[in-house]
């Protein structure tokens, strides 16, 4: 539980963020001062904003000898403010099913009148497998919900390090399974139910999709992957290019993986590097990598495999955006418009699967 103190600072964090980034760009330019060019491509104002903005944030960083427990609080705080201006018509409401390790809550979100069955998104939040929550993606999944013209269901896995490596993958497909067994019961089509995620929750989601391709869960109808983490195990040229000074540092990712997974020889595990799995058989996958990610060229990566192995695959990349825009639609216009993309493709990739 944060202090009144702690409260008032996020509030106010994010209130002005959510100023700045709603100047007209000319104003804005002034704000963020010269353009930063790398790698042939320019980021974007607001991102070159939320990036002074956040050094001077006085937030508990854990990989920093900060407090897990603090830092997930204040994020959760930030992504509900954040999230508290989208989808105004949207209402949402918690679940919970029994996981493999006890409760496991879950919240939809659905349009007011919305008709059953509907096509729906299940949807894994990022955090590093560490931090995050439903609450921080509030917004991501209220906007995913208005703009496809779906239900979205959010998943609250368990977390490292108190619960590592495979906990979140044993809870994710769990989740699908039971979502699907019980289709009537949340008013969702179960022939044309999606896996999406952000981060960690797009690996999460891959995940689900490659069991689904397996038969050991039901496979679902579409895979949307924003910013996924798809290869713990190798190097790629923008892990070095984008790690130090873009919101996720080489640090602070090696921090997050060596918490979720315990022991080196788990990183080429393809249920925690789904770069090295079997894509045979996987469904339509929409992947949204940033210009500015670390994460950038793994995104990629498997993004060509798919494609190599004749899976539809539809990549998209974002030449100006940093990590993680999904969870920033509530305050950066810039990011709305990239999940705006995601939610179109969604909705298109839904409306095309098969009912039978």
């Amino acid at each position: 539980m944060l202090s009144l103190s702690r409260r008032l600072l996020v509030r106010s964090l994010m209130a002005a963020l959510r100023f700045l980034l709603g100047l007209p760009e000319p104003l804005l330019r002034l704000v963020a001062g010269r353009p930063v060019r790398l790698d042939g491509q320019r980021l974007a104002t607001s991102s070159q904003v939320l990036i002074k903005i956040s050094r001077l944030a006085p937030f508990d960083y854990p990989h920093r000898n900060g407090s897990v427990a603090k830092a997930r609080a204040e994020l959760n705080q930030a992504g509900e403010l954040a999230g508290a201006g989208i989808g105004g018509d949207i209402r949402s409401a918690d679940h919970s099913f029994t996981g493999p390790a006890g409760p496991v809550r879950m919240r939809i979100y659905e349009q007011a009148g919305s008709v059953s069955p509907s096509p729906a998104l299940m949807f894994f939040h990022g955090g590093g497998f560490v931090l995050g929550g439903i609450e921080t993606h509030e917004g991501a999944c209220r906007y995913l919900a208005e703009e496809a013209g779906i239900r979205v269901v959010s998943v609250d896995y368990r977390l490292a390090p108190e619960c590592p490596f495979p906990a979140a993958v044993e809870d994710g497909i769990a989740a699908f399974a039971h979502v699907h067994a019980n289709a009537a019961r949340y008013g969702l089509d179960p022939a044309r139910i999606a896996v999406g995620g952000d981060s960690s929750g797009g690996n999460l989601a891959a995940v689900v999709a490659h069991a689904g391709a397996r038969g050991e869960v039901a496979r679902p109808a579409f895979s949307l992957l924003l910013n996924p983490v798809t290869d713990a195990f190798g190097t790629h040229p923008s892990h070095e290019l984008f790690g130090l000074g873009f919101r996720l540092d080489t640090e602070e990712r090696a921090w997050y993986r060596d918490r979720y997974l315990s022991d080196a020889t788990l990183y080429r595990d393809p249920r925690a590097s789904v770069l090295y799995d079997d894509v045979a058989g996987l469904p339509p996958t929409y992947i949204a990598t940033s210009g500015f990610d670390p994460l950038r060229d793994e995104g990629e990566a498997y993004a060509r495999k798919l494609a190599e192995a004749g899976v539809p695959v539809i990549h998209r990349r974002h030449p100006g955006q940093l990590h993680g825009f999904a969870s920033r639609v509530g305050v950066d216009p810039s990011a709305r418009q990239a999940l705006l993309h995601a939610a179109g493709v969604l909705r298109a990739g839904l409306a095309l699967a098969n009912r039978d």
